[in-house]
């Protein structure tokens, strides 16, 4: 009698180990992808525009466009801009992709998300 209660406990907890398992497995490949859903969509987020930019932004992009590259201290005299504005003002641009510097002192270029971006809200 004690030899079948041991295998039958034996028994459950393998069927008990099997049904265990199978779940994990389950929730991992469920995690797994969502994580890649994730980074799908984090990959494609600086092509995502979420919302129409500052008239200033836009502004600048357009100044930048016509111009090529130019400097803060150019760009705050062409719009009427204090220096500090101005400053603040590009390393959020460039922080969110829309223009990059180069060379010192610093030029200000458009890149493409920029282009992208003046040409979808410039009016």
């Amino acid at each position: 009698m004690d030899e079948v209660l041991g295998w039958g406990l034996v028994t459950l907890f393998i069927a008990l180990f099997i049904a265990q398992s199978i779940i994990f497995a389950t929730l991992l490949l469920r995690l797994r992808k969502k994580l890649h859903s994730i980074k799908a969509q984090r990959a494609w987020e600086p092509f995502q525009i979420i919302e129409r930019p500052s008239q200033t932004t836009l502004k600048v992009l357009k100044e930048l466009s016509a111009s090529g590259s130019l400097e803060a201290r150019e760009l705050s005299e062409r719009l009427g801009l204090s220096r500090e504005y101005t400053a603040r003002l590009l390393k959020r641009m460039v922080e969110d992709g829309l223009v990059v510097r180069r060379g010192k002192p610093y030029r200000y270029q458009l890149t493409e998300l920029g282009i992208r971006l003046l040409k979808e809200f410039g009016d």
